[in-house]
């Protein structure tokens, strides 16, 4: 049985235009499905850039696509404004990817070497400091985290550069310093859980609420086939707290059995959706390769608490997905993200990029999905 605590990935440190612009031309259609994918060379297309492997770094390169891909995000790190003050607060994560993004976004070439993000990586998280097989959605989750906190260094500025404030200041500020653990990757990316327990002895009934950034949502099993719907009925259904698990009760004033519904109480911005593809049969570590059917659109309304019934929050559109490959130990990770430019798909293999028609996005591979409650515009950067 599935324990509440292992429903979500969480943050403990805090509770991502129809014109082209092309230089080049498509010179060659893949040999299968020519119709509908082509590979792109010599051209270059503002946030359309492919990432060079610097051995087994395919899921970071996958999980850099996407994040490049969040419209908000790059407007804000490539904001004039914020690149001063980052220079300001050696914020040296933030200031990577800044870099990264010109580069991308802004630069003359269909690719580039992510040399220096996976120097920032290896030195700020050394589990993926190595040449191995890595999961992308613990990259992922790890750089959000990162970002984040590197962000909280310019959040932080204004409050120790007034040294002389008066008592009515100080308690404005007093009273709004929870802003300082506020970014824009807080702002985008971070939603909050409701949870509604209820004994199965007294009927007494608690509410309690967590931060997230990610969602890691079970697959059904045993069979072939699935919607991303039942993957959420799945996280959100009522869960029995027994043996174990039982919950201490505080009317009883002892442990018994538990019921937990589980709701949105806050959807984020940025949604976020880790599908559980590996787990354990047995002694042995098996990749499930279940189907999971997704569309570009989301209704999250079954899933909303009461207090946020509102067709505003439910609807979310993909623009963002991590696929995954072969075999737990010997796999491979590619990118589809959409283009806010040029309102089309591409996928990235690394420093091989292809325009994708919408109707080949689904895929069994899917490991990751990012969803946006609201649809990405032309990015508004300085220089595009």
């Amino acid at each position: 049985m599935c324990n509440v605590k292992d429903k979500v990935l969480i943050s403990v440190h805090w509770s991502c235009r129809t014109d082209t612009i092309s230089r080049g031309q498509v010179v060659e259609s893949e040999k299968q499905g020519c119709s509908s994918a082509v590979r792109l060379h010599g051209w270059t297309r503002a946030g359309v850039c492919g990432l060079d492997n610097s051995g087994n770094s395919c899921y970071l390169n996958a999980v850099l696509q996407c994040l490049c891909s969040t419209v908000p995000l790059v407007e804000h790190l490539l904001n004039q404004d914020t690149r001063k003050e980052l220079g300001r607060s050696k914020c040296r994560v933030a200031e990577m990817f800044v870099r990264l993004l010109e580069e991308m976004w802004l630069g003359s070439s269909s690719s580039c070497a992510p040399v220096e993000a996976r120097s920032v990586m290896c030195s700020i998280l050394p589990q993926f400091n190595n040449y191995s097989q890595q999961d992308a959605q613990e990259l992922l989750l790890s750089l959000v985290n990162a970002l984040h906190d590197d962000l909280k260094k310019v959040a932080k500025r204004p409050m120790r550069s007034s040294l002389r404030q008066s008592r009515r200041d100080r308690n404005r500020n007093c009273a709004t310093a929870a802003m300082e653990s506020t970014t824009v990757v807080s702002r985008l990316f971070e939603g909050q859980l409701g949870y509604m327990t209820l004994c199965m002895h007294c009927n007494l009934q608690t509410h309690s609420t967590q931060t997230f950034t990610v969602l890691s949502l079970p697959i059904p099993t045993d069979i072939i086939k699935c919607s991303i719907q039942d993957c959420l009925s799945l996280f959100f259904e009522q869960t029995i707290l027994t043996e174990g698990e039982q919950m201490q009760c505080l009317v009883c004033g002892e442990r018994r059995e538990t019921a937990v519904l589980t709701c949105l109480d806050e959807p984020p911005e940025i949604l976020m959706l880790h599908l559980k593809r590996f787990g354990c049969k047995g002694k042995n570590q098996v990749k499930l390769r279940t189907n999971v059917v997704f569309s570009s659109r989301l209704d999250l309304s079954p899933f909303l608490s009461s207090s946020v019934q509102n067709t505003l929050y439910s609807s979310y559109r993909l623009y963002a997905i991590v696929n995954h490959t072969g075999h737990l130990n010997m796999g491979h990770y590619t990118a589809l993200c959409h283009n806010a430019l040029t309102r089309s798909w591409h996928s990235f293999d690394d420093s091989a990029v292809r325009e994708v028609r919408d109707s080949l996005v689904q895929s069994p591979n899917a490991y990751v999905l990012l969803y946006s409650r609201k649809p990405f515009q032309k990015p508004k950067i300085h220089g595009l």
